[in-house]
C-alpha cells in the first residue's frame, strides 16, 4: 500500500482528494492546523468511504496530525512518526495555505511565512528524510485571465497580485 501526506488535508479540495485516496487503496496522513478548515470535513470523508464500502466507523488509512507547517519540529515528529511505523512516504500532496487575495494585501507577512516560509519548511523536511516526490497546488490566480477560463501549466503567468499594484 502507497503512503500519502497531505498536508491541508481539512480543507475543501484537501478533504475530496482524501476520500478519492483512500478509494484508491492508499494510506493518507493528514496534516492541518484547522485554522481554516475543521476536522469534521475528515470525518465526513470517513463516513462517506465507509457508507460506499460498508466498513467500519474508522479508517486505519487515514490518520491525522494537528499542527501548522510552519513549526519545522512539528513536521518532524510527523515525519519521523510515519516513518516509524514502517511505512515510507511515497509521496506528498502539498494544499496547505492561505488564500484569499484581499487578505494577503492587509496582512502580507502572514501569507509570506504560511506559503513561502512553510513551504520552505517542508521541502527542507522532505530533503532530511529523502521524500522526493511532491505535488504542489497553487491558486489559478497565477495565471492571465482568459475568457474561457480554462488554465494549464501552459496558460501565461500573471499573478493578480501583480495585476493588483501594476493598476
Amino acid at each position: 500500500m502507497k503512503t500519502i501526506l497531505l498536508t491541508g488535508g481539512a480543507g475543501f479540495i484537501g478533504s475530496h482528494t482524501s476520500l478519492v485516496l483512500l478509494e484508491k487503496g492508499f494510506r493518507v496522513y493528514v496534516i492541518d492546523s484547522f485554522e481554516n478548515s475543521s476536522e469534521k470535513s475528515l470525518n465526513r470523508v470517513l463516513d462517506i468511504f465507509n457508507s460506499k464500502h460498508n466498513t467500519l466507523k474508522s479508517s486505519p488509512n487515514l490518520s491525522i496530525f494537528k499542527g501548522d507547517i510552519r513549526n519545522k519540529n512539528f513536521l518532524n515528529e510527523v515525519f519521523s512518526k510515519i516513518l516509524s511505523n514502517n511505512n515510507k512516504i511515497d509521496g506528498i500532496i502539498h494544499f496547505a495555505g492561505v488564500k484569499s487575495v484581499f487578505e494577503s494585501f492587509q496582512n502580507p507577512l502572514l501569507y509570506w511565512k504560511t506559503n513561502v516560509a512553510g513551504t520552505i519548511n517542508l521541502l527542507e523536511t522532505m530533503i532530511k528524510y529523502k521524500c522526493k516526490d511532491l505535488v504542489f497546488s497553487s491558486s489559478e490566480t497565477t495565471y492571465k485571465h482568459k475568457d474561457n477560463c480554462l488554465f494549464d501549466e501552459k496558460s501565461k503567468l500573471s499573478p493578480l497580485i501583480l495585476m493588483a499594484i501594476q493598476n
